[in-house]
């Protein structure tokens, strides 16, 4: 390894904590030991990365410690590795024990799967300890059936899901998510995904089961706004088996304002994005019945910096 490409490594890295940081500095978070840990892992991570932070908005109330990293780069097994360096440092040096069982027993039979790209690394920090989580999401080839991996996940969970949607989540499941929360509570969320319409002859044609269910059992809304973005993928999960969350996926990140109106705080973080240098992609989470309103109250709005379009800007 050359002293170029180090010094290259080295600087793709800070940027990747300079952009949480200047997320941090707009949304006034307050640092904590945990958030620390988490830029640690980021600098850790080899390869090309994307980082992408979450803002929940619950009418007046903003969340904006959320964030994830994954390596862009098909790296499972070895980014397991490095998620396991991060659960333990939380576990030891914030005093805490994270259920990882449903985690672990899953890596446990799948360790050697061809099919799981790479793993992301994610926290979500709330004022209240119980409401906390530190989140591993597998990423799937899209051109895998994932069946035993999702099979695996359900049997682990102990989830119960109608015929219909447990063939929706067998074929066109993209990511097996696990949270841990600081409280020792843990769950699974099984996102299936569809690519809009301008995607018709894409390799994820897998995703055509859940288009399919989004069809039969979604409103009008709903199915409009997928025909338009990138992607949609719905979180399905025993915890969240009253009301699934939407994931609206767009490349770029100003064609969200033709689909969605926010309140006023929602305004702000979407003003924020937009003024970015260097955002790949962005979207909004929220439930179909929030879809329903004029303006919307209750949602999350997310965006994605990667290295690749970091390499083009000057240096610091």
């Amino acid at each position: 390894m050359t002293l170029t490409f180090m010094l290259q490594e080295n600087h793709l890295k800070d940027r990747r904590v300079q952009f949480i940081q200047t997320h941090q500095q707009a949304f006034d978070v307050e640092p904590t030991f945990i958030l620390s840990l988490f830029e640690e892992a980021v600098l850790g991570i080899e390869g090309t990365c994307g980082v992408e932070p979450m803002c929940h908005v619950e009418a007046d109330q903003l969340f904006a410690v959320d964030f994830q990293v994954s390596n862009e780069e098909h790296t499972w097994p070895r980014s397991w590795t490095d998620a396991v360096k991060f659960l333990d440092k939380v576990e030891s040096q914030i005093g805490v024990r994270l259920n990882r069982d449903l985690l672990e027993k899953f890596v446990a039979v799948h360790i050697g799967s061809h099919k799981i790209v790479n793993n992301t690394i994610g926290i979500d920090l709330r004022p209240r300890h119980e409401d906390s989580c530190i989140k591993i999401y597998m990423h799937i080839e899209f051109e895998e059936y994932p069946e035993e991996l999702v099979r695996t996940a359900i049997e682990l969970d102990g989830g119960s899901y109608s015929s219909d949607l447990l063939q929706v989540l067998l074929k066109s499941t993209i990511v097996i998510g696990f949270n841990m929360f600081l409280n020792g509570y843990s769950n699974v969320e099984l996102w299936p995904a569809a690519l809009g319409d301008k995607y018709k002859s894409h390799i994820l044609n897998r995703g055509k089961y859940l288009k399919d269910y989004i069809q039969k059992k979604f409103s009008p809304k709903v199915n409009s706004i997928l025909k338009k973005s990138t992607l949609l993928a719905v979180s399905f999960s025993k915890a969240k088996n009253v009301e699934p969350l939407l994931i609206f996926h767009s490349d770029d990140i100003k064609d969200i304002r033709k689909y969605f109106s926010f309140n006023s705080l929602g305004d702000r973080i979407y003003s924020f994005c937009l003024s970015q240098d260097c955002i790949t992609s962005g979207g909004v989470v929220l439930t179909e019945s929030e879809l329903e309103k004029n303006r919307l109250e209750n949602f999350s709005i997310f965006y994605n910096e990667r290295d690749q379009c970091r390499q083009d800007l000057p240096s610091l």
